[in-house]
């Protein structure tokens, strides 16, 4: 037995020893959370859900010693290194997301898609792809011209530059691939890093050069406002170790060692509890993966609840909880204490398909390089162990055309004229009430200004030097809904991309295709040999074109949002500018599922902007 046993003490400090080493590289995981049975009775500010906008709220909330903040969060804190290393710009793994699927998709064919949604503390901050960029001044002052005063990108630039320190690239890169910024448009002592690899693939030289030969403007900033046009932008990534920089480094490490903040994990919020004269004042949580019925706990607030469950969950709570589209709760067998119809509805997201394309004579090195050159490789990985530097640096990318309907569309003004003339019911959800439509009704004159600006995208052509690229849609007009499950109101929401059902944003997608052929053709890229690969050639018309990009598209990029959006109550709003539930005291939404409009961007770096307005906000009730 002791040979035994001194085995087993060894294996045990071998392990001590390993996770020490793990720690000390990547000191946040060493991070602190609670147990329910530390849990306080009540706290001060209660935040439902501990992802991107929940963790930065709390944080912000707990800097004032004398209020005390709970995070329940139904995810864990990640501590695989593996998920902080560039290369997890591309990786979704299964244990850190919801697991469920959309209903079938009329538009894509009755094809349904996988959902995603991160389960994990940090939310979408953990779990993406680090492209952190803005949308247009655009973008946010529709917000702004939706009843939502102080939300556009006057009022929100202040938040962007407080969440952010960015390091400029490196001057030699910069200069070899004319990367440029402006700095007046970033923060210097933020949370969140951003920052730009020391290494670009050279075919990203030509790819640039092709957009300006089409006529884009190749803008110097985006994060400036002037988000249209081929843009660089940073990574949220450490600039020394090239690490992602999320929610928990920047912020939940910085409060999790404070007695006033408290971050319990695998914790479900089941309900909201309201007194009789509907104020917020309890949630009732329940232990991950036990059974409906299942002991539960009841935590008070006495100041607020803040829902930060994301587009997916913030309206699942408030529809269990009795807060939403009365015909949906009473389907569900829920009183109906306040009737809001827009809750679950209004879903948007980022659908994308894709053009393939080769050089025949690429410059060198480029992607290919890394499986087709082992001596490169080698380098690379040299270059990575001994430095973090070259291309094992790289995440997803740093530069995209960002375009304008009069751009990409030579009859824009035709299609415009379309969209304006639809009747909305006939490609809205069937669920949608009057309300739902009178709010869309708004959100199409807002959209129309945008068909028509040159300073607002409607398209985004990511590319890296790659011999592909995705076309994603920015603006649809289509909408969907997250609606809570009639048999089962625990069991996950019923998810509608309702994707390609107005016909509008197939035509869109269409146009879109045909501009990104022109930019393969453009002399630049031709100079490298381009040819088209797919959809290919034979692909030529109107209709040949829509079936490829439909049989090919996914309805959404992870970027799910607007599911609670601000805006007034009789445009089927559900909370207003301060960001308060109608119908309701005491209690808030404050995260993406906030937007009325999905802005042209990837929503990392917004989501902080809101998260930081909103905290300021919550703060000024106190």
């Amino acid at each position: 037995m002791a040979p035994f046993r001194t085995c087993l003490l060894a294996t045990a400090i071998t392990h001590a020893l390993l996770l020490s080493r793990v720690v000390s590289a990547y000191p946040h995981l060493a991070a602190r959370q609670i147990d329910v049975g530390q849990l306080r009775e009540s706290y001060d500010y209660v935040i439902v859900g501990g992802g991107q906008a929940g963790i930065v709220i709390a944080s912000r909330l707990a800097e004032d010693s004398s209020k005390t903040v709970l995070v329940v969060e139904y995810g864990y804190l990640e501590t695989n290194p593996a998920q902080f290393e560039p290369t997890s710009a591309t990786q979704y793994p299964n244990r850190l997301m919801f697991n469920l699927t959309s209903v079938a998709q009329p538009g894509l064919a009755g094809r349904p898609s996988t959902v995603y949604a991160a389960s994990v503390v940090g939310g979408g901050s953990t779990i993406n792809g680090m492209l952190f960029d803005r949308g247009s001044a655009e973008d946010y002052d529709n917000w702004e011209a939706l009843g939502n005063p102080g939300w556009g990108f006057e009022g929100l630039l202040p938040y962007f530059k407080k969440a952010t320190t960015l390091t400029p690239p490196d001057a030699a890169t910069a200069a070899e691939f004319n990367i440029t910024y402006d700095a007046d448009f970033w923060g210097t002592d933020g949370p969140i890093q951003a920052s730009y690899p020391t290494w670009q693939w050279p075919n990203l030289k030509a790819q640039f050069k092709a957009w300006a030969e089409l006529g884009v403007p190749i803008q110097k900033e985006g994060a400036s406002g002037k988000a249209y046009g081929a843009i660089w932008f940073p990574d949220a990534m450490e600039p020394a170790r090239r690490t992602r920089s999320y929610a928990v480094t920047g912020y939940h490490d910085r409060s999790k060692a404070l007695p006033n903040y408290h971050l319990l994990t695998g914790y479900r919020v089941n309900e909201v509890q309201f007194s009789p004269d509907l104020r917020a004042e309890s949630v009732s949580i329940q232990a991950r993966g036990s059974a409906n019925g299942a002991a539960t706990t009841v935590v008070k607030a006495g100041k607020e609840i803040v829902l930060c469950a994301g587009w997916l969950h913030s309206p699942h709570i408030l529809q269990r909880s009795g807060v939403g589209p009365a015909a949906l709760l009473t389907a569900a067998g829920i009183p109906v204490l306040v009737d809001l119809p827009g809750v679950g509805n209004n879903l948007q997201d980022h659908p994308a398909s894709q053009i393939g394309f080769s050089y025949s004579s690429p410059l060198q090195p480029n992607p290919t390089s890394m499986y087709q050159n082992q001596t490169f490789y080698a380098w690379a990985q040299s270059e990575w162990t001994t430095k973090r530097t070259g291309p094992l640096s790289l995440g997803v990318g740093n530069s995209a055309a960002m375009l304008p309907l009069t751009i990409f569309d030579p009859d824009h003004e035709a299609t415009a004229a379309r969209y304006a003339a639809q009747t909305p019911a006939d490609f809205l959800p069937a669920t949608y009430t009057q309300t739902d439509i009178d709010g869309y009704l708004a959100q199409r004159a807002v959209l129309l200004k945008s068909f028509a600006s040159p300073e607002n995208a409607l398209i985004e052509i990511p590319f890296s030097g790659n011999g592909f690229a995705s076309l994603v849609l920015e603006k649809p007009v289509s909408r969907g809904t997250v609606r809570i499950s009639t048999a089962d109101k625990y069991a996950e929401p019923e998810v509608d991309y309702n994707a390609l059902v107005n016909p509008i944003d197939l035509a869109n997608i269409v146009s879109m295709l045909k501009f990104a052929r022109r930019w393969v053709d453009a002399p630049a890229n031709k100079a490298l040999g381009s040819a088209e690969t797919s959809p290919g050639a034979a692909v030529s018309s109107d209709d040949a074109i829509a079936a490829a990009m439909r049989s090919g598209l996914t309805p959404t990029t992870a970027h799910g949002c607007c599911t609670s959006p601000m805006m007034p109550r009789d445009k089927a709003g559900v909370v207003g500018p301060d960001l308060l539930v109608y119908g309701v005291t005491g209690l808030s939404v404050a995260d993406v599922s906030i937007m009325p409009l999905i802005p042209a961007t990837h929503p990392c770096q917004t989501v902080y902007a809101i998260a930081e307005k909103a905290a300021d906000i919550i703060k000024a009730r106190a």
